[in-house]
């Protein structure tokens, strides 16, 4: 049987694997800086993602608050490097 704890470490899974995958996608294309993946998670629901902008800027965390569809307050961050903003 599957409890709430399963279910919030499979989205968690889900929602790092998907950061990984855009961070994987920016692969050599962000100059000196690293390739970052960041998805923002609210209630349960994904309300954006970023990478990182070529030559590194902006960042994959300013990218997916900038494109947030709705308010960024009271999100989680899925990030694959610490976040800087």
């Amino acid at each position: 049987m599957s409890t709430k704890k399963d279910k919030i470490k499979n989205l968690d899974h889900f929602y790092m694997s998907l950061a990984l995958d855009l961070a994987k996608s920016k692969h050599g294309l962000t100059g000196v800086n690293p390739s970052v993946g960041c998805v923002l998670v609210k209630d349960e629901k994904i309300i954006s993602v970023g990478s990182t902008g070529y030559n590194g800027r902006p960042h994959a965390e300013r990218n997916a608050i900038d494109f947030a569809t709705e308010d960024v307050k009271g999100s989680s961050m899925f990030v694959t490097l610490a976040p800087c903003c």
